[in-house]
Formats: structure tokens, sequence, C-alpha cells
């Protein structure tokens, strides 16, 4: 899965930089939200996220279905990227960093251009994650659902993704995770 993500993200991000043609998503006075450099920590959460599911998931039976719905989740986004391509425009270039902060947000703008916006991948995961600890690990399951949470306003508010980029990707996110759940 790390190597599905890793190469399908990186190719296709590069893909949508070149490719000149891009959708703007904003909604009304959305570019008044301020960026907060602080919020780069949120962003992380997707890690914690997985990591921690990873941990928690106690069967070989249970964990192919969580498999499987990041497998699912990434595939539709990619789809997505290709087909809808949106360009985040509003995120300030990070020169000379001042604190831990700005660096941390500096190397991870390095390694993710401002493509790949809808629906943000980078919400679905730790929401796909709520979903699965929902049933799974049901004493996790409210910070699951907080780091999802916290995770889909941080991206906003470095200006990594649009309002609408989050919450596409918590409906995906959803959609598939109780589909999965169901079977």
């Amino acid at each position: 899965m790390i190597g599905y993500f890793a190469l399908g993200y990186l190719s296709i991000n590069h893909f949508n930089q070149i490719r000149g043609t891009y959708h703007f998503i904003g909604l009304p006075n959305e570019e008044k939200i301020p960026f907060l450099i602080p919020f780069i920590l949120g962003y992380n959460l997707v890690y914690a996220s997985i990591i921690l599911l990873y941990l928690l998931v106690p069967q070989w039976e249970q964990f192919k279905k969580v498999a499987w719905g990041f497998f699912w989740i990434t595939t539709i986004h990619y789809i997505f990227f290709l087909v809808f391509p949106v360009k985040m425009i509003w995120r300030p270039e990070i020169v000379n960093p001042q604190n831990f902060f700005g660096l941390l947000t500096q190397f991870f703008f390095s390694l993710d251009n401002p493509y790949n916006c809808f629906p943000s991948l980078h919400v679905a995961y730790p929401t796909l994650a709520a979903v699965f600890a929902w049933k799974y690990a049901p004493r996790w399951r409210y910070l699951f659902a907080s780091f999802a949470i916290l995770t889909a306003i941080s991206v906003v508010l470095i200006k990594q993704h649009y309002i609408l980029d989050a919450v596409g990707g918590m409906l995906v996110s959803t959609l598939v995770g109780v589909l999965i759940l169901r079977k």
C-alpha cells in the first residue's frame, strides 16, 4: 500500500503540475481564512491515525478489510485527481522559515505540491481510520474521529486544501468504509 500510494500520488501530482488546466473550488470568502502554520501538526495526524489503526486491528480478516478500504479510497481519489484536477491557489511559499513549524511546513510543502486536491486524500485516510475504529477499536473511536476532524480543519488552515476538498475526502471515505464493513 505504501508503494501504491507513493508512486501513484507523486506521479499524478507531477502530471497535474505540468498539465496546466485546473479547477477552482474555493467557497466565497474562503480565501479570508487565515494561514495558521502551527496547524501543520494537525496536518500530520494522518500518519498517527494510520499507524494507530494498524496497531489496534485485532484480527487478520479485519485487517484485510482495512487494507482493501485504503486501497479503494486511494484508487477513487486517483481517478478524481486525473479527471477533475484541482489546484490550491492560496498556499503561500515558505521562504526562510523562522521556527519549527515553518521548517516542518516547508518540508511537507516541498513533498506535496498544491495539486491532487479534490477530494482530500489527506482527510480521507484518518476518516477511513475513524470508520474502521468505530467497529474494530470502539474504545478508541472518539480519538480517531477527533484525528479526522482536526486533520480536516488543519488542511484548510495551512492552505493545502479547500473546504470542499476536505468534505469530499470525508464523504468518499465514509461511503467506502461503510460499504466494506457491510460485507
